[in-house]
């Protein structure tokens, strides 16, 4: 008896069918997505936290909630490294919670310096980022350029996206 077949001893017939089941409505759903064109949209904070890239690097992950028009409850996603080498780096995202907080005495300066402190402190940070975004409501002007440059895993343009609060309210 092979390694393989001690596993497949442990997993249930009934087990790999509701995993299947789980793949065939995640592949049907997946033809529902609806990309979110550029404009200006109705938005909450969704989610805000520090994650991972694709490329193994440390990153702050926000997700927005539209929350009124056509693109109701549809996301928007912003990611931001903890450097400068890429368009949405330190100070970019500095710039983007700034707004976000609205609290004049965070300048954008004073959070990329907190970010720049290393991950841990901007973990911190943004977890009280987050919590002081609970009660608020932007109109947010999402645009996505595309650039000239193709990405070679999908053989389409590479997307670049551009985020700013235009308004800031209390909901």
């Amino acid at each position: 008896m092979g390694k393989m077949n001690k596993w497949k001893r442990k997993v249930s017939a009934k087990e790999e069918a509701a995993v299947q089941k789980a793949m065939k409505e995640q592949e049907k759903n997946q033809g529902n997505f609806r990309e979110v064109p550029s404009g200006c949209y109705p938005v909450v904070v969704n989610k805000m936290e520090v994650g991972e890239s694709s490329w193994g690097t440390d990153q702050i992950n926000i997700s927005f909630k539209i929350t009124s028009g056509e693109y109701k409850n549809s996301l928007i996603f912003y990611n931001g490294t903890f450097d400068d080498h890429f368009s949405h780096g330190i100070y970019e995202t500095a710039k983007l919670l700034s707004a976000l907080i609205d609290d004049e005495d965070m300048s954008i300066e004073t959070i990329a310096v907190i970010l720049g402190h290393g991950v841990d402190e901007a973990t911190d940070f943004i977890a009280d980022a987050a919590e002081m975004c609970e009660n608020l409501g932007y109109d947010l002007d999402y645009e996505i350029r595309l650039s000239n440059k193709t990405n070679p895993n999908t053989g389409k343009p590479y997307r670049n996206m551009y985020f700013t609060v235009e308004e800031v309210f209390d909901i």
